[in-house]
Parts: C-alpha cells; structure tokens; sequence
C-alpha cells in the first residue's frame, strides 16, 4: 500500500498477551545463547524484491535460539570453495526449529548472488551462531525507535515481529527507509502488524523515487528534520539503528543533535567492538614488527597487534562478522608462518588443521604469508 507516509494502528488487543516482565531475558543485560554449529536445510524461499529473497531454514538440530536482532554465520559451498557470511536473523526468536534469513544480492556481492542462484528448497548448509549484542532485549523501560535502510531493516523486523507475536501494546516508532518504492520491505506484513499493535506507528521513507512510481510519503535521505518530524520525542527513546555506513553516521548525529543521548543509541554489532585502524604508510617499517604478506603485498604490523586490525590499516578488506573469533566469516590461510589465535568455535578442527586462522582474533608473533581461502 504505497503513498502512506505513516500507517496508525487500530486497538486491537490479543488475548494470548504477555506483558514484557514474563520473558526469559533479564531486565539488564543480555542472556548467552551458545553459538554452536548446526546444519540447516532450506524450506522456503520468497523474492521479497527485484534483488532481496528471504531464505527459510529448518534446523535439523533442534530449535534456534537466539535473541531479536542478533545474527547467524552460513557457510556457503561455492565452486571456488566455502564462503562464510554472516547475516541477521529476520525471524522472530519464538523457540522454533525455522529461520529465516534475508538477503539482498549486492551488484559485487558474489556470495549473496550465489545464494540467489543456487539454494533452493531442499538444500542443506552448515551455519554457527547466534551472535551479537544489537537487540532491545536489555531495553530499559524507554520507548522504542527501530530505524533501518535498505537491508538494515532486516534486525527490525526481527525485533518488530517478536514484539508483534507477543501482543506487545510498547510504544514503538518503526522508520524503513529505502531506495525505491519497490525496495520497501515486509509491506503488507508490516501493515498487518501496524493494524495488531496500539502502540506502534510506522514511516516509510524513499530516497530516489524512479520515474512514474507513485510516492506521497517522505522523500530524500533522512536528516535532522525529517526525523524531527517523524519522531518529534526521539531523544526520550531507545533507539537500534541499521544500515549503511553513512546512513549509519547521518542518523546518529540528527539524534544526538536532538538530545538523545549517546547510551540510547544502538547500533549493529555481531561482536565486540570493530577494532580501529590508523592507516599506516605503505612501506614503512613498524618498530619490533613482522612481514605480512597477501595478495601480492608486503607490509610490516607490530608484535602483538591483531591482524584483522593490521589488515584494515593497509586498507586489504577481508569480510568480519562477529570480531569475537566465533562466526568464521574472517577465515584466511596461513601459508607460511604462525599466529597467535584465540578463537572461540569460529573454525572446525579440520579448519584449523588445513592452516586456516581467523584475522579477528590471530596476532602476528612472526613473519607471515597468508591467502585467501580456496
């Protein structure tokens, strides 16, 4: 139902209700779920747009279980070898044997257009998880603004439908923000929660509407009074924000501009904090550093520091998911040489016997040669 800058819900209350004190999770911080290995089989698929399917996986291992808003590692058996990637849940966490996965297949995403064009019902891959700390699971009484673009919607609706499934009456203000009006996700599902839940109001944003889409809602990208209007109370709200870097950073410096304060800002995060690099010069020695060498470079790091941060600093991009040596999606060869690596289940026995190391949480102690995996 496109041209309805925001959907207001009716006052339907459900019956099977519960009031948020019942759930499992603690009131402050986060419950751990183990992140374990499992095999999934794929049940359904549906094309939600032109470039983004949702994937429904059955666990062959019992039930999932993870919180709204975390993420799960897949690996991914592609004809140059296995690729890990780590996306999140859409599915709400309801303590079934299902999830789903939705994911937008990137115009360099070679992974994400293999699973466009190769999983189909009945296929089985193994996956690890659930990671991350990005869920309003430890929400703190505050009212709540879900605000993702693109396919950084996806942990919204995992927190949207799980809040929906337990007839939540919260105040909750939901912002999807998207490129064109056919990239706008979860559109009638989303009016059939908006209708459910007294509590929520709905915007729908698109930045660069194509010639002869009928829009009538907000256009343009995001900024401070769009968001202003929209969401006139934002800096009383806890706020989960997803998306594109710059997306990232426009939406958190309208916010803090409006009084929110900088605890009430959350972002995704599969993991601990991404590390940050300063960009060495290339060439130049690192005092008591070690020679790495990938892809054809060579450059020195210093003893001790994590390789996934040295990598960053010379600007080499490796896929990360977790940081926490734990979803494998940072998997490398070590071809010559030895690390330091602290990992936690990231990497099969099999994994680490074939040479393979994990560039989040491996620290040079020598001199290095290291591939992409095959």
């Amino acid at each position: 139902m496109h041209g309805s800058a925001e959907r207001r819900p009716n006052n339907k209350r459900r019956s099977e209700a519960m009031p948020l004190d019942t759930l499992p999770f603690p009131k402050s911080g986060l419950p751990g779920f183990a992140s374990a290995p499992r095999k999934l089989r794929l049940v359904a698929r549906h094309q939600n747009t032109s470039d983004t399917v949702t994937f429904t996986f059955h666990s062959l291992e019992g039930p999932v279980l993870h919180l709204p808003g975390q993420a799960i590692a897949l690996d991914l058996p592609m004809n140059g070898g296995v690729a890990t990637r780590t996306f999140t849940i859409a599915s709400a966490p309801l303590g079934a044997q299902e999830l789903s996965v939705t994911v937008k297949a990137a115009e360099t995403g070679h992974a994400t257009r293999w699973m466009h064009d190769n999983l189909a019902v009945g296929s089985e891959i193994t996956a690890r998880g659930p990671f991350g700390r990005f869920s309003l699971a430890a929400r703190h009484g505050r009212p709540v603004l879900l605000i993702g673009g693109g396919s950084g919607f996806t942990p919204m609706m995992s927190m949207l439908r799980w809040l929906h499934a337990r007839g939540e009456t919260l105040d909750v203000v939901v912002v999807q923000v998207a490129r064109r009006v056919e990239d706008l996700l979860f559109e009638d599902e989303l009016a059939q929660i908006a209708r459910d839940m007294p509590g929520l109001r709905l915007f729908e944003v698109v930045t660069a509407p194509a010639a002869g889409e009928v829009w009538r809602g907000y256009r343009g990208r995001p900024n401070r009074a769009m968001l202003r209007a929209m969401v006139a109370d934002a800096s009383r709200r806890e706020v989960y924000c997803c998306g594109p870097e710059g997306f990232l950073g426009t939406v958190r410096q309208c916010l803090l501009a409006e009084g929110l304060p900088h605890q009430h800002f959350h972002t995704e995060s599969f993991g601990a904090s991404k590390p940050v690099a300063s960009p060495a010069p290339i060439g130049k020695g690192v005092s008591n550093g070690h020679r790495v060498t990938l892809r054809g470079r060579s450059f020195e790091i210093a003893e001790g520091e994590l390789l996934s941060t040295a990598l960053a600093a010379q600007h080499i991009r490796v896929p990360t998911g977790c940081n926490a040596g734990q979803c494998g999606t940072c998997k490398l060869r070590l071809s010559e040489g030895s690390v330091d690596m602290q990992q936690d289940g990231g990497l099969s026995e099999q994994d680490v016997a074939s040479g393979y190391i994990l560039a989040c949480c491996s620290r040079v102690t020598g001199p290095i040669s290291i591939e992409d995996p095959v």
